[in-house]
């Protein structure tokens, strides 16, 4: 399988060089094609190294697929999505590995389509994330994303989402924890395009830093090129309220323990929007996870 350079996570209106956050070149395999079939089902599938997953959902269908990343070694992949008008589709990926991984999402939206991703990142040494979606008329995009990056774990997580159709919507919400070393960058665009009129667009992440040594770079962006649009975006980054851990440890909670819980409230709310219990429950599994922490 052969090699090849290519810039991944490119800020749309590059900023300061010295930030580090305009986009990095990487090397990553060239893709081999895998059709995925899910009509009116759920498709669970292990990410296989070197992957170009093709998921195209035909008008007024609905389709639900799982990937899985648990691999011990390096690993690329993409995932493209074709979401015909009227369509439904939901995208879950897991990324479970320590290992690096370089991976893409591409969705394009047809009229009234509506397409839901939900991820979730549990640690790895170098993770590169890159997702953009081509938003039609009246079609909607959600986003819901979780991360718990502990030791010297990395993120480097890139959103686009380009509205050019009429009265579309798109809503983002990112949500984690870091801890230790851990270091982050979240990149979250929403680029109303000339003809969106009546077009809406939201964007949040919530960051709770649990480590004096971890560093955290969020980088919301709006671009607008139509009038009648509204478009919103926020961050909340805090640490540790101490008045809650005082109280959590004087009910005999040990700290360790209380620390736990407010990076698990993160991933939880993430882990129920999957919808499938076989996923949640091998999740739970690898994070150590039984019925007393419910």
């Amino acid at each position: 399988m052969q090699m090849e350079k290519t810039m991944l996570n490119i800020l749309p209106v590059p900023t300061f060089s010295w930030l580090g956050v305009n986009g990095s070149e990487h090397t990553v395999k060239q893709y081999e094609t895998a059709y995925i079939s899910a009509d009116d089902g759920i498709a669970r599938l292990d990410v296989q190294e070197g992957s170009s997953y093709k998921l195209s959902v035909a008008e007024n269908q609905r389709s639900t697929v799982i990937l899985y990343n648990n691999s011990d070694s390096s690993t690329s992949f993409e995932v493209n999505v074709s979401a015909a008008d009227g369509s439904d589709v939901k995208l879950v990926e897991v990324f479970d590995s320590k290992a690096e991984t370089v991976t893409k999402v591409r969705a394009e939206l047809g009229t009234r389509a509506r397409f839901s991703l939900v991820q979730l990142y549990l640690g790895g040494s170098g993770t590169v994330s890159e997702i953009a979606v081509e938003q039609g008329a009246r079609s909607e995009f959600t986003a819901d994303i979780a991360y718990e990056l502990r030791g010297k774990d990395r993120l480097d997580l890139n959103l686009l989402t380009e509205q050019s159709g009429r009265k579309s919507t798109s809503r983002i919400d990112v949500r984690g924890v870091l801890s230790g070393e851990a270091f982050k960058i979240f990149k979250g665009t929403i680029d109303f395009k000339s003809g969106a009129s009546g077009a809406k667009g939201e964007e949040r992440e919530d960051v709770l830093m649990l480590g004096g040594s971890a560093v955290n770079k969020t980088v919301p962006l709006i671009l607008c090129a139509e009038e009648d649009v509204e478009g919103s975006h926020g961050a909340s980054i805090g640490r540790v309220d101490e008045k809650q851990v005082f109280y959590m440890r004087s009910r005999g909670i040990p700290e360790d323990k209380i620390l736990a819980l407010l990076a698990q409230s993160r991933t939880d709310r993430v882990i129920r929007l999957i919808g499938d219990s076989v996923t949640e429950q091998r999740i739970k599994a690898s994070l150590g996870r039984g019925e007393e922490d419910e």
